[in-house]
């Protein structure tokens, strides 16, 4: 890859992981607590037990897939969404029952964690503007 590049390489899917046998608390959480619509996986994909969603993001899919291996009681890997009210989401997540973790403030960034039932790290943020045409990007 070279500077004259003109497209910029895109994120096309972010994938996580569940344990075989809870896809109903997936759906639960994916679909009704986030808001995400399932998509069809590949007939190939089928007999693995993959779940796809779509997301807002142009394209973008969440991929879950089953998968035996624990994760970390704290990780820090993440996927982030961007949500239109963070009051709206944090309001639903506490009602389902999941923790909410705040998050170190970034300039026009308001945003927090939680966890999915499975323990993976999700980030939700409202980007309210640009921090780098404010001054706020760090230099170099």
């Amino acid at each position: 890859m070279t500077a004259t590049n003109l497209v910029l390489p895109k994120l096309q899917h972010v994938t996580v992981t569940f344990p075989p046998g809870e896809e109903g608390r997936l759906r639960d959480f994916y679909i009704n607590v986030l808001g995400f619509k399932e998509k069809p996986v590949p007939k190939v994909a089928k007999p693995l037990g993959w779940i796809w969603f779509h997301t807002g993001a142009g394209g973008v899919e969440l991929h879950t897939v089953p998968d035996t291996t624990p994760l970390p009681k704290d990780p820090t890997h993440h996927f982030c969404i961007e949500v239109d009210d963070l009051d709206r989401y944090r309001s639903a997540l506490t009602r389902a029952g999941y923790e909410i973790r705040e998050a170190r403030a970034l300039p026009f960034r308001p945003r927090f964690f939680t966890w999915d039932p499975f323990r993976n790290l999700i980030e939700i943020v409202h980007v309210e503007g640009d921090y780098v045409s404010a001054g706020e990007a760090a230099e170099g």
